[in-house]
């Protein structure tokens, strides 16, 4: 920790900061905040988020310092905390340094935590498949009696998540009310509002999917209107503002603006979750620009489906069909939104309402939004023109 107390010296000499106004803005006192800075205690880990994003302007560097700090921290509390503060902002490579110290920690509660942890990391860098993660999930919850009730509910949130993957959104209504209450009890300020930002990150989701979609537009403001104290919510009100960006589908304007705010704050969080999610915003615009014929000349697609569309929308059907085809004979089938694809460049009634009827028996019934506007203009017209999708 020398180095990097010694590197954080400097830049509050170099800067000519003032020690006890520092001192002040982290909420400490300055002779406590000299002991942080000597070695003798160790600063809290968000106060030295508090203080990394004071000193450093650049993003790289402000990464570099937090990574450092997990590396070399002794304080049982710094590592739990740092696992959800690499969660929430998408910092894998930080919630696997912070899972590492877990697993050396002799602290029962620690240890805990990793074991935890380390089922979100393994499913975010997509290592385990769902059934798999359901699968391991169950496994370590039959190997270890997990006793802390933070890790109790992180298991409960991770169950949110293999709904959220098999879009099993039927019993979510009453278990995130559940979760809620749960939550309220917790010690942590900081653990408590990361935890109701995720539900509701969740629950405006599946709120969207089954066509709620003013209440899920309240869900997504409220996340927005959270005050962001640590930086570490940005994925989230990202994520907000993509959910709102969809619901406001045949709207072009207002759509594309929310989706383009989304992107703006993505840009922001330099990490792989991070920009894994600016893709599937990007190819959500290069959607909304082509149902509504606008704007296409520079779309940014990354997904077979609105590959195709793109051909049914510049009315080059044969090719779209050739696509979809290869796709199916390569993954066994087509999703939902491929299959509606399928249907309007085959102007095939049959599929479109089958579209239909897997979207509803996933849970998903606001994407139907699209083959029923299709078929509600074939059997209008008895055929769909380009630009019909609308």
């Amino acid at each position: 920790m020398k180095y990097w107390l010694a590197n954080i010296i400097d830049q509050i000499d170099f800067q000519r900061k003032n020690r006890e106004k520092i001192a002040k803005s982290l909420g400490i006192s300055g002779s406590a905040f000299s002991k942080n800075l000597s070695g003798k205690t160790e600063l809290g880990f968000l106060n030295m988020i508090k203080l990394v994003e004071d000193l450093f302007e650049d993003s790289i560097e402000k990464t570099y310092m937090i990574h450092e700090f997990c590396k070399r921290t002794n304080s049982k509390k710094n590592i739990r905390i740092a696992m959800e503060y690499g969660n929430t902002l998408g910092d894998l490579e930080l919630l696997r340094i912070a899972i590492q110290k877990g697993f050396e920690s002799n602290n029962a509660k620690t240890y805990e935590w990793a074991h935890v942890y380390e089922l979100v990391w393994l499913r975010a860098k997509k290592i385990l498949s769902n059934d798999n993660f359901l699968d391991e999930m169950e496994n370590r919850k039959k190997s270890k009696a997990f006793k802390n009730e933070e890790t109790i509910i992180m298991l409960d949130i991770l169950n949110l998540y293999s709904m959220y993957d098999s879009r099993d959104f039927k019993l979510l209504d009453g278990y995130t009310e559940t979760l809620h209450s749960k939550i309220k009890a917790l010690p942590s300020q900081f653990i408590k509002e990361v935890f109701c930002n995720c539900i509701k990150e969740w629950f405006a989701y599946a709120l969207l999917m089954d066509e709620q979609i003013e209440r899920a537009r309240e869900l997504c403001h409220s996340i927005l209107n959270t005050k962001d104290e640590y930086g570490c919510l940005r994925l989230l009100k990202a994520a907000a503002l993509g959910y709102l960006g969809e619901s406001y589908a045949e709207n072009y304007e207002q759509s594309l603006w929310y989706l383009n705010k989304g992107i703006e704050m993505l840009d922001e969080c330099q990490n792989e979750k991070a920009q894994n999610r600016k893709k599937e915003f990007l190819n959500m615009r290069s959607y909304i620009r082509m149902i509504h014929q606008k704007d296409m000349d520079d779309l940014q697609i990354f997904d077979v489906g609105e590959e195709a569309l793109k051909y049914i929308v510049t009315g080059e059907k044969e090719k779209a069909v050739a696509i979809l085809k290869k796709h199916e004979r390569e993954k066994g089938s087509l999703s939902p939104m491929k299959l509606c694809y399928l249907g309007a460049a085959l102007e095939d009634r049959e599929l479109l309402e089958k579209s239909i009827e897997l979207f509803h028996s996933q849970g998903c019934k606001f994407y139907s939004y699209l083959p029923r506007k299709i078929l509600a203009e074939m059997n209008k017209n008895g055929t769909m023109k380009v630009g019909d999708v609308k």
